[in-house]
């Protein structure tokens, strides 16, 4: 097992994939500072001088940042410190997911072809930088999310949002990928949104669905049998909905430092189901979540899973690798290439950590 300082090293020269992400959330606090009003000036400097906050200071920075995006100019500045931060992690495959939403300057369309529209700027540039430097760019993907606080009429018009968008587009430009399910896991249920996402499934787009943050059993099992095409947390599940999965699994995305906020736990040694989950071949992928809310980053967590787990460096790229085997991304080609610089860059560091 690698020391902490050589474990982080390592997990910070990885590629890497991040499969679970909220666009808002994953803002630099710093940058949030710059666009917002006044009034959520105090609370932003305040949760700028903690290197860890508690679940409801971060519930508070939620507050702020949801006061901030208010007009396009914030969401192209807050999508481009996003896809900044990921890059300069390692991170070289990203799927955000974000609720489209009216702005004083747009509609709900505008917002999400404005976030699609850094999505590309950035790429674009990227790949100009790489063709004179051999750099592996960012490749970021974008789910549309479905709010539990919202009316199953505004999950539908989100799926079809999702659908119009992605008819308009081919091949490199193929951005937007799915759905997801996620916000207050104590409001509405899976089963009031069924019809939209059954919808989502014909026009063909992915579904990711966050599932058990809270014991809510009934709600699990209407996610569990719908089957969408990865879980988010599945954190409170019971014995035989745990064992349903390991027969018949669905790639689940844990997002370690931001379940142990949902849970109260004070380390990960008492995560529920890492060890579990990890302990197999179960399909696993390790998230941020909210990685500027909860002042993370990938390579982090994965440090983290990897010393709680005691996981040898070979262990831990695997797991890092792994996520690509869930991607919602369309471009086989494209994951394939993805695969051969993962497969490159962990073989090179795993001889020299030996």
């Amino acid at each position: 097992m690698l020391a902490d300082a050589s474990l982080r090293r390592f997990c910070a020269s990885l590629p890497k994939a991040e499969l679970h992400a909220h666009l808002h959330g994953s803002a630099r606090l710093s940058t949030i500072v710059a666009l917002a009003p006044p009034s959520a000036r105090t609370t932003l400097h305040r949760l700028q001088q903690l290197d860890s906050r508690s679940l409801e200071e971060c519930f508070a920075a939620f507050g702020a940042i949801h006061q901030t995006v208010t007009k396009l100019s914030a969401v192209r500045r807050i999508t481009a410190d996003v896809l900044s931060a990921f890059a300069a992690d390692g991170v070289r495959y990203l799927e955000l997911r974000t609720t489209p939403r009216p702005l004083d300057d747009a509609d709900a369309e505008g917002y999400v072809r404005a976030v699609l529209a850094v999505f590309a700027e950035h790429e674009g540039s990227a790949r100009a930088r790489a063709s004179r430097t051999a750099e592996w760019v960012l490749r970021p993907r974008l789910l549309l999310s479905v709010d539990r606080s919202g009316s199953p009429e505004q999950a539908l018009r989100t799926v079809e949002l999702a659908a119009r968008l992605r008819a308009t587009v081919h091949g490199a430009d193929l951005r937007l990928l799915g759905v997801d399910f996620s916000g207050n896991p104590n409001r509405a249920g899976f089963a009031d949104f069924a019809p939209a996402f059954a919808a989502a499934r014909k026009h063909g787009l992915r579904v990711a669905a966050h599932v058990a943050e809270v014991d809510a059993p009934l709600d699990t099992a209407a996610v569990l049998a719908f089957r969408p095409e990865r879980l988010g947390h599945a954190l409170l599940l019971s014995d035989e909905q745990a064992s349903a999965l390991e027969t018949s699994p669905i790639p689940i995305e844990l997002c370690p430092t931001s379940n142990c906020m949902t849970l109260g736990l004070a380390n990960l040694g008492s995560h529920p189901t890492l060890r579990r989950w990890l302990g197999g071949a179960y399909p696993v992928s390790i998230n941020t979540d909210d990685a500027g809310v909860f002042n993370t980053t990938l390579s982090r967590e994965l440090a983290a899973v990897g010393a709680a787990c005691a996981l040898t460096p070979r262990q831990l790229a695997a797991v890092g690798e792994a996520a690509l085997d869930h991607a919602f991304e369309s471009d086989r080609e494209h994951v394939d290439a993805l695969y051969a610089i993962f497969s490159a860059t962990a073989s090179r560091l795993l001889r020299s950590s030996t």
